[in-house]
Formats: C-alpha cells, structure tokens, sequence
C-alpha cells in the first residue's frame, strides 16, 4: 500500500517540479526578449508588470513544493520497501 501511494506522490512531485520549471524558462525568456538596453524589462503597462513578477513567484513556490512532494513519495516508498524498519 505505502509502495504504490508512494509512486503516485512521487510522480506528482516530478510532475510539479517540471511544470514549475517550464514556466520558470518560460517567463526568463519573456525577460530577455524584452531586456532593454540598460538592464530593466520592457513592459506594456503595470499590470502586466505585477502579473509577471507574481507568475514568476509562483512557478518557483509549485516547483519547491513538488520538491518536498517528491520527497515524501521516497519516504513512502521506503516505507513500502521496508528500508526504515529496523530489525534486532
């Protein structure tokens, strides 16, 4: 049971981890297409501006979160695996 629970959450972990990091790429390419000539972005107006930056911040929180996701997948796995019992 932990074994399989395990695997799900691992693979939701992975999955939020490569999503959070696409998006990630994908609003640091925006930047440099859109870096001016003395370093600052070029942006259409200042809602664009925030939503950007909060884009940003939560592709970064998704990613960290499937981070400690994914862990808690290996924890059940091992678990499932019997690797943390302890035999005398």
């Amino acid at each position: 049971m932990f074994l399989l629970t395990g695997l799900v959450i691992l693979s939701a972990g992975i999955f939020m981890v490569r999503k959070g990091r696409a998006r990630t790429r994908e609003l640091g390419r925006y930047e440099d297409k859109n870096r001016l000539e003395d370093g600052s972005i070029h942006f259409s107006n200042i809602e664009s501006e925030r939503t950007h930056g909060a884009n940003k911040n939560l592709s970064v929180v998704i990613a960290a979160l499937g981070f400690f996701t994914a862990l808690f997948g290996l924890i059940l796995i091992g678990y499932g695996l019997n690797i943390f019992t302890h035999t005398m």
